[in-house]
């Protein structure tokens, strides 16, 4: 392949071979040097696209973990747990003589 652009540049261009190499060489150096300054932008703006994916997740999350605090609050809630007590397990509030109170000293 670098023969037949070396003979198309030596034919067409009348570039010695010297030249031809020295052309390469400034050409792919130039390459590097623009590569080297376009890398830092590019993986800024892809870093700034993670940001925001995860911005985004992080709202997504607390919204949940909201959501879970208020539901196990409620769950937590003591009337709750009496009508659960009382409506679905049976169970019934003392009668007055039946209950005895012990005072630790």
């Amino acid at each position: 392949m670098f023969d037949e652009v070396r003979s198309f540049a030596k034919e067409q261009l009348h570039i010695s071979s010297k030249g031809f190499w020295m052309a390469l060489l400034v050409s792919i150096l130039f390459m590097f040097g623009a590569l080297a300054l376009v890398w830092p932008n590019i993986k800024k703006i892809k870093l700034g696209y993670e940001y925001q994916d995860l911005a985004k997740r992080r709202e997504e999350l607390s919204r949940e973990n909201h959501l879970l605090k208020l539901e196990r609050e409620s769950l937590r809630s003591l009337n709750r747990i009496h009508l659960l007590a009382k409506n679905d397990v049976g169970m019934q509030e003392p009668d007055e003589n039946r209950v005895t109170t012990i005072f630790l000293k």
